[in-house]
């Protein structure tokens, strides 16, 4: 049996306790659904209504119009119906006539355009069908707004953002290992070779680093930029015997998880805590965000919530 996707803008409910539940006001549509039904029957006339399915397709219909600001002509959303609905023209007629009951108690210009343009010109049967199932809705309260027909849009929105997320926390994390590695390889390399000056393991390489009373300038001006604090929870011996990175290069990459967002920069605490090159011990998740938001200011632009959710 064909039946049109709906899962671009919209999850189907299976049951008509599922739909009430997400979507408040359902129940008034859904009993006049009901009581349309038992008109039918009571005057012999011979259609069936499948009320899950033909309230999936109005909300199909209304998340798709908001979606793309309805920005289609009347055939377009009857020819979706259709589709939706095994090719049944009787059942078409019954979603299209809810859509527009639905759509009448719901605020906003753009929900009055919506359904003026899937009423326009309609045959006088049509127009008789949606007089009489109004007459079944026994409350005319509008109970809905725009927002409530894109719940399903906004999941997915939020959930490809999740993804995107976490995709940037392991490509952060990938790099962090690769670097690691590489430099690994290097001291060995210079190890097998006897270059360079090498200290015992943990090694850590240094070629051009000058005396402690002969540091370039740019480091005490650093320290004014930073007020002269050291980094959040470094552990500068453990660091020099990891043999990666200098302080500067480490602060350089502290940076940049900071700024790449909560995941990555809660990866990279994770991963030098376990290196015990940072020191978070007796820091709870508030204090250390605390600690981070006090050296990296306006750097961090969010908030604790979404730092404790991924640290």
């Amino acid at each position: 049996m064909h039946h049109f996707p709906h899962s671009t803008y919209y999850q189907d409910r299976q049951t008509e306790y599922q739909l009430c539940q997400d979507f408040p006001g359902d129940d008034v549509l859904i009993d006049g659904l009901h009581a349309m039904q038992l008109h039918f029957q009571n005057n012999n006339v011979n259609v069936d209504i499948p009320v899950v399915r033909i309230m999936n397709t109005a909300h199909f219909l209304a998340a798709y119009m908001f979606s793309t600001e309805c920005s289609g002509d009347q055939l377009e959303y009857d020819a979706i119906a259709h589709d939706s609905l095994s090719r049944d023209r009787q059942l078409t007629r019954v979603a299209m006539i809810v859509l527009a009951a639905m759509l009448k108690r719901t605020q906003g210009f753009r929900a009055n355009s919506c359904r003026n343009l899937i009423l326009e010109n309609r045959e006088p049967d049509f127009d008789y069908g949606v007089t009489l199932y109004d007459r079944f809705l026994h409350s005319a309260e509008k109970r809905f707004s725009e927002e409530n027909f894109l719940i399903d849009t906004h999941a997915q929105i939020l959930a490809l953002k999740s993804e995107n997320e976490q995709l940037a926390a392991e490509n952060t994390e990938l790099k962090i290992k690769y670097h690691i590695m590489e430099n690994q390889q290097n001291i060995q390399y210079k190890q097998d070779n006897n270059q360079g000056t090498i200290y015992n393991a943990p090694v850590y390489i240094t070629y051009t680093t000058p005396a402690p009373d002969a540091q370039p300038s740019k480091a005490p001006q650093k320290a004014e930029t930073q007020d002269a604090k050291p980094l959040p929870f470094l552990v500068p011996d453990k660091l020099a015997e990891l043999g990666t990175y200098t302080i500067e290069e480490f602060e350089a990459l502290y940076h940049k998880a900071v700024k790449a967002g909560a995941p990555p920069l809660a990866k990279f605490l994770k991963l030098y805590r376990d290196l015990e090159v940072l020191d978070v011990k007796g820091f709870n998740k508030k204090q250390t965000f605390e600690e981070l938001k006090a050296y990296f200011g306006d750097e961090i632009d969010y908030g604790y919530p979404n730092f404790a959710a991924y640290y």
